[in-house]
């Protein structure tokens, strides 16, 4: 599957689908069983990255940060292993050099050769209804409406490229997770931990990274808009997935079954995925200082 995404990406990003996971697998594995002796992968990783392209270039960085990831997971992996908000967590120096991607000299050419290839997919779409028979007014409209969902698209790319290259780099490294695991059990070492959602809470370190990109995204600066946006968005995902997981344990502990939780809340995301977001962001910032799990097994506690 790799190789497929490697052959769909063009040069050079298509090599994170293979370089990252590799990275952090070998990162991973080296710093749980070796220690802190395994920290020289991430930087060996670097200076690999360095000489397959210069520093300026922006995908060289994503293989090394990623890395360090893989190391952290490693070094918490031993006395069971970190919890799914702690290894969310873990994602903070991905985050950080996506926040950082707006200040990079490259940055303006790379959004520049983005929303070039997004006008020739618009192009292509134009002709392609042309070729189905559109003509006069309906072409017409068809052509204001791509070009001005283009030019929305193109205000808010610098806003929100950063985050969508984080979360496919978040991917890989759950990729890399998994291909460590097969390698534990190729190894015949101990097996890597499991999270479950139920237990996902993100550290409170992750609240003042959400507080800090909203006040720069409010700020009077316009040049740290996109950083604030990617530190403020993607925190607030993690808030997200903070409040669903509130949701499954209440509902675990009232005894409805997995599946139904499933389809409730994949039928809550098809019909209102907008308000759906917004809920569970804010269910999962109340929990920072809430704790329902916590409150709800003190009640049961309390049931004589």
């Amino acid at each position: 599957m790799l190789g497929l995404m490697t052959l769909q990406t063009p040069l050079p990003w298509s090599r994170l689908w293979l370089l990252v996971p590799l990275a952090v697998a070998a990162s991973l594995l080296l710093t749980w069983r070796f220690g802190p002796w395994g920290l020289g992968v991430p930087v060996a990783v670097f200076a690999a990255a360095l000489s397959l392209g210069g520093a300026g270039e922006l995908w060289v960085w994503w293989t090394p940060f990623a890395s360090l990831t893989g190391a952290w997971m490693g070094l918490r992996e031993e006395g069971g292993g970190p919890r799914s908000g702690e290894r969310a967590w873990m994602l903070l120096p991905p985050l950080l050099l996506a926040a950082g991607l707006p200040w990079m000299p490259h940055y303006p050419e790379a959004m520049r050769r983005v929303n070039d290839t997004m006008r020739r997919a618009d192009a292509q779409i134009v002709e392609g209804a042309r070729s189905l028979g559109y003509e006069g007014g309906a072409l017409a409209t068809l052509e204001r409406q791509v070009k001005t969902q283009a030019s929305e698209r193109e205000r808010a790319m610098p806003y929100l490229w950063p985050s969508a290259l984080f979360m496919w780099v978040a991917v890989l490294v759950v990729g890399g997770r998994g291909l460590s695991a097969r390698a534990a059990h190729t190894l015949r070492w101990p097996p890597l931990s499991r999270a479950r959602l139920r237990d996902w809470r993100l550290p409170d370190g992750a609240l003042w990274v959400f507080l800090a990109g909203l006040a720069l995204l409010l700020a009077p600066w316009p040049a740290w808009g996109p950083t604030g946006a990617t530190l403020m968005i993607n925190t607030a995902l993690g808030y997200c997935v903070q409040g669903i997981a509130v949701v499954e344990s209440l509902l675990l502990s009232r005894g409805v079954p997995p599946s139904i939780i499933v389809l409730t809340l994949l039928f809550v995301v098809m019909v209102a995925l907008p308000v759906f977001l917004l809920t569970t962001a804010a269910l999962g910032l109340s929990d920072v200082w809430l704790d329902f799990r916590r409150l709800e097994s003190g009640a049961d506690d309390a049931q004589p």
